[in-house]
């Protein structure tokens, strides 16, 4: 079929049109976008190969409202200048394989231009020893099939017709837990050269969606006026010793260049009714967090599950704005343990 065999640009073998896809998308040089360019408008027309009922032909088409054809053009001809029963009486020698295909397919040509539908492979052929050096080389399941133009199940065949199925299922295993363990190190190991900015920005980007309990109480704020906020915003903060990422639920700007920051705590996850590890540890987080904020400048409001479903936190908190408003510098709360101060 047009377009496969070797690439026109690199002479890579592209075996189905699927590899084809693969190799064009993965090389922008001027040369294969340019194959890519002439490849998608030619899969753009429509077309299509028949088998004639009547003589066993194939034919082309190019029309979609053709596809229900019985007759090639020359048969259609012979059908209207011979009439009817001198057309009937007409009979054409066809190849046993042509007469089988009609008696499986109808009038269709049961044939769309390609000898082999399939990828087909024997044992000790090339396209075995790729697939099995590419495995002892240790190269990615995911490379091998674009590079080679296969489908996963045919490098599992191969795979298995070449070390036996259960021995392959074995190196299988073994290999996704030396790549597991690899990724994880690696994972690890970039996670830690990143910055406390980026982390943020990482932060931000995935788990800046928030929570219905952020959100019930950013909604309460907005019915009594307060409309210049923000949610969930993750911001590099120092913490102790350190940069930390950490998130601010909400948002409020007071006036002056001045923000308050409120912590929404669901209690599963905060305070003594923590459920995912020593409650201590936690806390300990939770007020130096805290602590960080307002040693940034900011006004910290920590509420709990409870006082926010209550309606006290909506209550304590507008009545702190309107401290802040009138001349209070910095207000620090948090629930667990209960403190409260000014600056």
């Amino acid at each position: 079929m047009q377009y496969l065999g070797p690439c026109e640009a690199c002479g890579k073998l592209n075996r189905n049109y699927r590899a084809l896809a693969a190799h064009l998308r993965q090389r922008p040089d001027a040369a294969h976008q340019d194959l890519s360019s002439r490849w998608h408008q030619w899969r753009s027309k429509y077309r299509a190969t028949l088998r004639c009922r009547k003589c066993g032909q194939l034919w082309e088409i190019s029309d979609k409202s053709d596809h229900e054809n019985k007759r090639c053009p020359k048969c259609e001809n012979l059908r209207q200048t011979l009439g009817k029963r001198r057309y009937e009486r007409l009979k054409f020698d066809m190849a046993p394989d042509t007469r089988q295909v009609m008696t499986e397919s109808g009038t269709k040509a049961g044939w769309d231009g390609l000898k082999d539908r399939h990828i087909t492979w024997t044992m000790g052929d090339d396209l075995t020893w790729k697939v099995f050096e590419a495995f002892e080389a240790g190269q990615l399941v995911t490379k091998t099939i674009h590079d080679l133009g296969i489908t996963y199940r045919i490098y599992v065949d191969i795979l298995s017709a070449i070390m036996g199925a259960d021995e392959y299922k074995v190196a299988h295993r073994r290999r996704k837990e030396v790549v597991g363990a690899t990724n994880v190190q690696q994972a690890h190991a970039k996670w830690a050269a990143m910055s406390s900015d980026d982390k943020a920005a990482y932060f931000q980007k995935h788990f800046g969606k928030g929570s219905a309990l952020e959100a019930s109480l950013a909604d309460a704020l907005r019915q009594v006026g307060l409309t210049d906020l923000v949610l969930n915003v993750w911001q590099s903060l120092r913490v102790g010793s350190q940069l930390c990422p950490r998130e601010a639920d909400i948002k409020i700007a007071v006036g002056d260049g001045r923000k308050v920051v409120v912590l929404c705590d669901g209690e599963a996850f905060h305070g003594p009714r923590f459920i995912y590890g020593p409650p201590a540890a936690r806390i300990a987080d939770d007020v130096a967090t805290a602590e960080a904020y307002f040693d940034a400048g900011y006004s910290v409001f920590r509420y709990s599950e409870t006082e926010i479903h209550s309606g006290w936190a909506l209550k304590h908190l507008v009545d702190a704005l309107a401290r802040l408003k009138s001349g209070t510098t910095k207000l620090y709360r948090t629930w667990y343990p209960p403190e409260e101060r000014a600056a």
